[in-house]
């Protein structure tokens, strides 16, 4: 099974990079969206954005929310029937040989932005809450195969390259001791543009900066894992 996984396409910004690069990669089983997906909460872009990846794939499309799809705006994106919108929730998927769980959030900061800290109240408790709703959803997910979809990286290892006094509002190193204790195969994340450390293992856990702008290219991987290993492109 090979999944594609795509964040900060930002459309139409990086539009035409992402299509030309899913359309690289040749035939796939299923597609991942880490967040950011339009410019600004531009959700007038997400069918023109549905027909790029209908070009080449016909199969489900799981995306998170960024930080560029505005929380009041969420249930327009939801329209899209086209994408199935994972906030805080699980969503099984039956591979060819086993169940394929994949757990979609926004995820969490270890600070909220200056805006956030100023307009949201309860950020702070959102955030710590998040940590302990993904921890409980891996906890009770039995699938084989089992993958963390979120928009903010769930450590700062995979930060290098941005600016250092920004990684607490870029990532949540909290999110480390989740992943030790419950180990998926992989933690996709987007969000790092500058991101120089493309992905990195945490235990088992295989974590991915799939931000474009980072990475160039749609990032894809095989599962289930054969001897062992992880097939990763590029």
């Amino acid at each position: 099974m090979l999944v594609a996984v795509c964040a900060d396409i930002h459309s139409p910004r990086f539009l035409e990079q992402f299509s030309a690069s899913l359309k690289a990669v040749g035939k796939i089983d299923l597609m991942l969206l880490a967040g950011d997906i339009v410019l600004k909460n531009d959700f007038s872009q997400l069918p023109i954005l549905v027909k790029v990846i209908r070009e080449v794939y016909n199969g489900p499309i799981l995306a998170c929310f960024g930080n560029e799809e505005y929380e009041q705006d969420k249930e327009k994106y939801k329209e899209c029937q086209e994408i199935k919108w994972l906030e805080d929730e699980v969503e099984v998927i039956q591979a060819d040989e086993s169940e394929l769980g994949i757990v979609g959030s926004r995820g969490s900061l270890d600070r909220p932005t200056f805006w956030q800290r100023k307009n949201l109240p309860r950020i702070w408790q959102v955030y710590e809450e998040r940590v302990r709703k993904i921890d409980e959803l891996l906890a009770n997910l039995k699938t084989r195969t089992k993958i963390v979809l979120t928009h903010y990286a769930p450590t700062y290892r995979t930060l290098e390259g941005e600016k250092e006094s920004a990684w607490p509002e870029m990532g949540c190193k909290k999110l480390e001791e989740v992943i030790l204790r419950r180990q998926p195969d992989f933690w996709i994340h987007g969000h790092a543009h500058n991101g120089r450390v493309p992905q990195i293992e945490l235990g088992r856990t295989l974590i991915v900066n799939a931000s474009l702008p980072a990475r160039g290219s749609v990032v894809t991987f095989e599962i289930p894992r054969k001897s062992g290993l992880y097939r990763f492109i590029p």
